[in-house]
C-alpha cells in the first residue's frame, strides 16, 4: 500500500547498508538499473517487509509467503520500485507534464538535504564512490518524486476522491491499513501514588487487586464498559483520550500489550504492570484511527500503479530485464 517511491528520509537511511557492481538489472528506455541501485532498493524492500519471522538471510531464502520465497518476494518488489522510479520520469515527459520553478526548487532542495545530512559534498561524494552508487541516481530518485507526484495530481483532477471512496477503500482493505496498529480501552487501579510514586502498602495493593477482579468480572458480564472508565479508573489519560488508545508495538508497557494482542476486538482481559492493575477491552481499527489522509493516500497510490501500467503500454516506455543479473542476486 506504500508509494512504490523512496523518501528522502529513507534513502539517507539505508545508504549505511552499502551497495557495489558494474552491472546492470533492468534498463527503462535508456537507463540502466544498475546492480548496486537494485541491492539499494531490495534493501528498502526488506526493511519494509521485515517481520518477527525475518530475521535473518536464512529466514528470507526459507520463509515462504503466498507460496513464493520472502527474498522472491521481495526483489519482485524491488524491481518494479526500480523500474517505476525511472517510469513516472519518462512518464511525465511523454505526456508533457511541465515543473513549475518550484517544483525544480524542491528537488534541488532535497538533493541539498540529503548532501547536508551526510556530512557535506566531499564525504557524500567518497561514499557514493566507496559504494558503487552514482550521484546521477540520488538525482534521479528526487525528480521520480516530484513526478510521481504530478501525475497523482493528473489522476485525481480527472477522479476526484470522495469520503464514499475512502470509506469504501478502507473497507476493503482494513486489515492492510491497520496493519501494526493496536486500540484498546482500560480501567487502571493504580499500586502506587501517582503524585510521589510512593508505592502502596500490600494491603492497599490487595484491595486495588480485588476491586480491578470486580470490575474484569462486571465487564465480562456485560456491564457498560465506557462507565466502568469513568467511574473507577485512575488513569488520567482516560479522560483524554475517551476513545481509546491507538498505538504500535512498544508504546505501551509489555504487560498491556501482551494482554492487547491476546485478545480479539470486543473482548475483555486483565494486566497487571509497574502502574497497576489493567482491566483491558480490545477495540477494533476504525477509519478514523487510520486517517483518512493516509487511505486517501493509498488509494491514489494503487490509482497510480494501475494508470503507470497503462501508460507504460500506451506510450511505449521501453523496458528490458536482466533475468541473469537478478537470478544471482539475494
Amino acid at each position: 500500500m506504500k508509494k512504490l517511491i523512496l523518501s528522502a528520509a529513507m534513502i539517507l537511511a539505508l545508504f549505511a547498508a552499502g551497495c557495489s557492481s558494474e552491472g546492470y538489472v533492468a534498463k527503462v528506455e535508456n537507463r540502466k538499473i544498475t546492480e548496486a541501485e537494485f541491492k539499494f532498493y531490495l534493501d528498502t524492500v526488506k526493511e519494509n517487509m521485515a517481520d518477527t519471522e525475518l530475521q535473518t538471510e536464512e529466514d528470507w531464502q526459507t520463509t515462504e509467503i503466498e507460496g513464493k520465497k520472502a527474498i522472491d518476494i521481495a526483489k519482485e518488489r524491488a524491481l518494479e520500485t526500480a523500474i517505476n522510479n525511472i517510469a513516472y520520469i519518462s512518464i511525465g515527459e511523454k505526456l508533457d507534464v511541465e515543473l513549475s520553478d518550484a517544483e525544480k526548487a524542491s528537488i534541488s532542495r532535497t538533493k541539498a538535504s540529503l548532501v547536508s545530512q551526510y556530512g557535506g559534498n566531499s564525504t557524500y561524494n567518497e561514499f557514493l564512490q566507496s559504494y558503487g552508487l552514482k550521484d546521477d541516481f540520488i538525482d534521479m530518485l528526487c525528480e521520480s518524486m516530484v513526478y510521481s507526484e504530478k501525475l497523482t495530481e493528473r489522476i485525481e483532477a480527472e477522479q476526484p476522491v470522495t469520503d464514499g471512496d475512502i470509506e469504501q477503500y478502507f473497507a476493503e482493505n482494513q486489515e492492510s491499513l491497520s496493519a501494526g496498529l493496536m486500540k484498546a480501552k482500560h480501567v487502571l487501579r493504580v499500586t502506587k501514588d501517582t503524585v510521589t510514586q510512593e508505592p502502596y502498602s500490600e494491603e492497599q495493593v490487595a484491595e486495588q487487586k480485588a476491586l480491578a477482579e470486580d470490575l474484569l468480572q462486571q465487564a465480562q458480564n456485560g456491564a457498560d464498559f465506557d462507565t466502568l472508565v469513568q467511574e473507577y479508573s485512575e488513569d488520567p489519560g482516560s479522560a483524554t483520550n475517551p476513545d481509546g488508545y491507538v498505538f504500535r508495538d512498544g508504546d505501551m508497557v509489555a504487560e498491556f500489550q501482551d494482554c492487547v494482542e491476546s485478545l480479539q476486538p470486543g473482548e475483555i482481559g486483565f494486566a497487571q504492570s509497574d502502574f497497576g492493575f489493567h482491566v483491558i477491552q480490545r477495540l477494533p481499527i476504525g477509519l478514523e484511527d487510520v486517517g483518512k489522509d493516509q487511505v486517501k493516500e493509498a488509494l491514489l497510490t494503487e490509482r497510480l500503479n494501475e494508470r503507470v501500467e497503462t501508460w507504460k503500454t500506451e506510450l511505449g516506455i521501453q523496458i528490458e530485464t536482466n533475468e541473469e543479473a537478478l537470478s544471482q542476486i539475494n
